[in-house]
Parts: C-alpha cells; sequence; structure tokens
C-alpha cells in the first residue's frame, strides 16, 4: 500500500500543469525571438551579440517585463556566462595560439603522415585534427590547418578532399562535442553538469562520431565531388607558414619530408592530386633567419595539449570511484578545476611550446597578446547568449516549454536535441544555437543526477552540429578553399554535419540508455 501511495504521488507530481493563454503566448515569444534574431543576422547583417541582445529585451518587453528589469535580466546573464566560461575560452585560446606559432601543430602532422600509408591517411588526418582541434575553436584550427591538408595532398598525390574532409570532421567533432569548447561549456554550465564527467562522455561519443564522419564519409563522398583548389589557396601551401619555427622548413628536409607543395596548373586553379615539388635549397637559406628555432618534440607536443584533458578526467574518475582521500583529493580536485587545468597547460605550454624551443621571452610574449583578440567575437556572441538565456528564465518561457514537452511526452534528451537543431538551422552558427537552446533547457534540468545531466548538455552540443548550411560562414570557407560548388559544398560539409549530428545524438541516447 505504501508502494502504490507513493506511485500515485509520484504520478501527481509528475502530471502536467493545466495549459492557459498566457502559457500559449509565451511559446509564441520563443519564435517571435528567434524570428527577429535570425533576420537581424541573415537579412540585416548584424553581428550576432547585437542580435541576441535585441532578441533578449524583445523576450522580456513582450512578456510583461518592465524596461528597467528587461537590461538586468541582459546585464545579469551576460556577467553570469562570463565569469564561468569566458576565461576558458581565452585560455584555450592562448594554448592554441601557442601550439600554431611553436610548429606544434607542423610536429604533429609530420610524424602521424610518416609513420601511416595513403591508404590510412584519412584516419591519420582525423585523429590529428581531433588532438589540433582540443585547444582550439574551430574557424582557428581550420584556418591553422588548410595549408598542411594542401601540402599533405600534394606531396601524397591525393585528391584533396580525401584530406580536406577528415580535417574538417575532426575539428567539428571535437567543438560539438568535448569541453573546453564554448558551445559545451555553456550547455555544461546552464545544465548544472560535472565538466569532468561531459568530457569522459564527450570523449567517449566523440570516437564513434569522428571514425563514422572522417574517414567512413570521405571514402563515400570524395570520389563523387570534384574540387579545385583555387591558386589563392593553393599558394598558401607553398612555404612553411611563418609562425613555424626552429629551422621548420629544414626539419621538413631533414625529415625527409621537405615541405613539399603541389605543382602549378597553368591555369589560375590548381587540382591539388598530382606531383609534388620540394622547395628549393635557395628558399630555405632565404627563411633561414625566420625559421632559427626548433620544432617542439612531437610527445611533448601531445602530452601539452592533452594535459587540461587529463587533469580533468582525473578529478572525474576521482568524483565517480572515491579513490583519493586527504591531500590527495584536494589535490586532484584543484588542478582538475577546468580554470585551473587549462591555466596549468598554458603554463606548460610557455616553457615547452616558447622557451625551450628557442623563443626568447618578447616573443612569447608578442604570441600571447595575439591570442587575445580572435576571441573577442566568440566571448561577446557567449556573453550575449547568457543574457538571452536570462531573458527567457525571467520570462517564464521556460516554464511553459516544459509544460509543452510533457504533453506531447518528448523527452528531455531529444527536446534538447530538437531546439538545438532548430537553433542551428535557424541562426547557422553552432555556439550560437547551444547558446540559445541551453538557456531554454536549462532550468528543465534541475534535479538530474551528474550523469544525465552531461548526457543533456551533450545532446546540445550534437543539435548544434546540425545541417550547416548557406548561413554558415565555415560553410563558404570550406566551399572558397577547397574550390567546392555549392551543390558540392552541401553534398560534403553539410551532409558531413548532419552526420555527425545524427550518429552523436544516437551515442549520446545509447549511453543515457546505459547509465
Amino acid at each position: 500500500m505504501r508502494m502504490m501511495a507513493a506511485l500515485a504521488s509520484q504520478s501527481a507530481k509528475a502530471a502536467p500543469a493545466a495549459w492557459n493563454g498566457h502559457d500559449t503566448w509565451l511559446l509564441a515569444l520563443v519564435g517571435i525571438s528567434i524570428a527577429v534574431v535570425v533576420l537581424l543576422i541573415s537579412w540585416a547583417k548584424l553581428h550576432a551579440f547585437l542580435a541576441l541582445m535585441v532578441g533578449a529585451l524583445t523576450v522580456s518587453l513582450l512578456s510583461g517585463a518592465g524596461v528597467e528589469k528587461a537590461a538586468n535580466s541582459f546585464a545579469t546573464g551576460l556577467g553570469g556566462i562570463m565569469g564561468k566560461v569566458g576565461i576558458l575560452i581565452v585560455l584555450g585560446s592562448v594554448l592554441g595560439r601557442l601550439m600554431a606559432e611553436s610548429g606544434g601543430i607542423d610536429q604533429i602532422v609530420t610524424t602521424l603522415t610518416r609513420a601511416v600509408g595513403p591508404k590510412r591517411l584519412p584516419w591519420a588526418i582525423t585523429g590529428i585534427a581531433c588532438v589540433v582541434g582540443l585547444p582550439m575553436f574551430f574557424e582557428v584550427g581550420f584556418v591553422m590547418l588548410v595549408p598542411l591538408v594542401l601540402r599533405i595532398a600534394g606531396s601524397a598525390g591525393q585528391p584533396v578532399l580525401r584530406v580536406g574532409i577528415p580535417a574538417m570532421a575532426g575539428l567539428a567533432t571535437v567543438h560539438a562535442l568535448v569541453p573546453p569548447h564554448p558551445g559545451v561549456l555553456v550547455a555544461v554550465n546552464a545544465v548544472h553538469a560535472d565538466i569532468g564527467l561531459t568530457l569522459v562522455y564527450g570523449l567517449i561519443v566523440a570516437i564513434p562520431c569522428a571514425v563514422v564522419v572522417g574517414p567512413l564519409f570521405t571514402a563515400y563522398i570524395w570520389p563523387r565531388v570534384t574540387a579545385r583548389v583555387p591558386g589563392s589557396a593553393a599558394s598558401t601551401a607553398e612555404a612553411p607558414p611563418r609562425a613555424a619555427t626552429a629551422g621548420h622548413a629544414r626539419a621538413y628536409a631533414q625529415a625527409g619530408t621537405r615541405a613539399l607543395v603541389p605543382a602549378p596548373a597553368a591555369s589560375t586553379d590548381v587540382t591539388v592530386t598530382g606531383p609534388a615539388q620540394p622547395l628549393p635549397d635557395a628558399m630555405l637559406e632565404e627563411d633561414e633567419p625566420q625559421y632559427a628555432r626548433r620544432l617542439p618534440r612531437f610527445s611533448v607536443t601531445i602530452g601539452t595539449v592533452l594535459l587540461p584533458i587529463a587533469l580533468m578526467m582525473l578529478k572525474a574518475s576521482c568524483d565517480t570511484f572515491h579513490w583519493a582521500h586527504g591531500a590527495l583529493l584536494t589535490t586532484v580536485e584543484f588542478l582538475g578545476t577546468p580554470m585551473i587545468s587549462l591555466l596549468m597547460a598554458v603554463l606548460v605550454a610557455l616553457v615547452t611550446f616558447g622557451w625551450s624551443v628557442g623563443r626568447s621571452r618578447r616573443e612569447v610574449q608578442e604570441t600571447l597578446s595575439r591570442s587575445l583578440p580572435p576571441m573577442a567575437g566568440v566571448l561577446v556572441i557567449v556573453g550575449a547568449g547568457g543574457g538571452y538565456s536570462v531573458a527567457l528564465q525571467d520570462s517564464g518561457i521556460n516554464t511553459a516549454i516544459g509544460q509543452a514537452a510533457q504533453h506531447l511526452h518528448i523527452p528531455l534528451l531529444l527536446l534538447a536535441w530538437l531546439v538545438a537543431a532548430l537553433m542551428r538551422t535557424a541562426t547557422g552558427s553552432g555556439t550560437v544555437a547551444t547558446v540559445a537552446a541551453a538557456g531554454i533547457i536549462g532550468p528543465m534540468a534541475q534535479g538530474l543526477d551528474s550523469p544525465h545531466a552531461a548526457l543533456l548538455a551533450l545532446a546540445l552540443g550534437s543539435g548544434a552540429a546540425f545541417l550547416g548550411h548557406v548561413n554558415d560562414a565555415s560553410f563558404w570557407m570550406f566551399k572558397e578553399y577547397f574550390g567546392l560548388s555549392v551543390g558540392g559544398t552541401l553534398r560534403t560539409w553539410t551532409v558531413s554535419h548532419t552526420l555527425l549530428s545524427l550518429t552523436s545524438l544516437g551515442a549520446v541516447a545509447l549511453l543515457n540508455a546505459v547509465v
């Protein structure tokens, strides 16, 4: 009898509240605010910060809040998210810049491509992109990898898409699913998930996703799409990047991979599939003063990049299995805090990617200075998304959406994916989509245990990878760098992102059924 009474009580609590006209208006406000954001970004060409700010104020004012409360909601949300997520974005940007300008990316590429044959090249490139993408924002990592992708395609005599699609897939996978990327961090914060556990689950989900979207999808699609790399893009592969270190060009020669570049065709466009030409010795000598440093070792590079991941996973294992106590527990908890783990990685990188490879203190300082401006746009978008999130919460929209989901019997995991996928399709930005969807779904996550909160955060990241198309700036980057038509870009970029989103949703659902 007691059990029956308890079950009846739980059912009563789970029953959705009566629907009314105000709830309908609040749901309409969600559509209105999304339409405002989309129109301002796509038609009026406003920056996403302004669009999200106007969308947040629209929600607050039309829901009945006064002008002062509307302004306070946005300011509170912006400040809160910047304090929790902004620091991590800055530290991740610094780590990524130090790795790039030290030649660490080139070292990873050189070592792994030398270790595999042409048949396994897409697998190696996918792995390279996943490692490179861990500390880097997607667009930054993409621009960094493009010259190397073209150089590898030319030296190996491979079609450029057979190398380019795995690079994009690896970057996109970790960007969508693995902290400390901005979108995932916002989702973790919104649903009150444990970042270490989210990281562990994110890596578990990311592995099959990277395999499906990287080498497997590449094997199917590259023979079916023609890519002719513009001469302007191919020229980026004609010399080692100016950020490289320690006799970068000479290091390639000593390793037997002398910075190979594709032979230019007679026209302005080249197809990077033919034989390669090495850089002449004269160029090596002429550029020697600019590359008078040495590359960081492969093991040191990998260790530095993976250090924050290892520290956060160590903390997550400690929280799960309770294997540490006393001073050891305090130390693990401290070092595994995301801000501290990233800070430790940056401090280590100052040595491994800076002073130990021959860079002066002034050069390292200049690298640190250059790492901050590119992240300004990301920071203000994330901040505006936090303001939009609080505006939705203060207006009561989240409660209305939760009631609607209960009436329609939509599981919270699927609802999170659907909202994020809708926002990605509408706005074109994965980060904006995650931030906006997290603001809607976050308050519904109250009371979830740590494993399910982590999976909910991943569902938001998964939905935000859905259907990247013509309103996505990175769509056009991929098209122009690899000389694709719009149709070819839709068949590669858009299909791969949709495949990533659906594969990751399936993996998250399987984990949800197990944990």
